[in-house]
């Protein structure tokens, strides 16, 4: 939520436009060519895990993934 509001001043402030001018975020983006930075992060995010992926079983990044806790205890 607040990550949208920090990118959509920036952007608004990029093309010179303030809140009083109301114009769309939609708008504003299409105007630079920009998608929402939320996309932009779980773009990432698929990447890293589709790297994870493809990795050997011994790598010891895919043995973290696939570890299971069984040591978890109630509050």
């Amino acid at each position: 939520m607040r990550l949208e509001r920090r990118e959509m001043s920036m952007i608004r402030w990029m093309c010179g436009f303030t809140l009083k001018e109301r114009k769309k975020n939609t708008e504003l983006r299409e105007l630079l060519g920009l998608e929402p930075v939320s996309l932009v992060i779980k773009r990432g995010r698929l990447q890293w895990f589709r790297h994870v992926e493809r990795r050997d079983d011994g790598d010891w990044v895919k043995r973290c993934m696939l570890m299971e806790n069984g040591d978890i205890r109630q509050r």
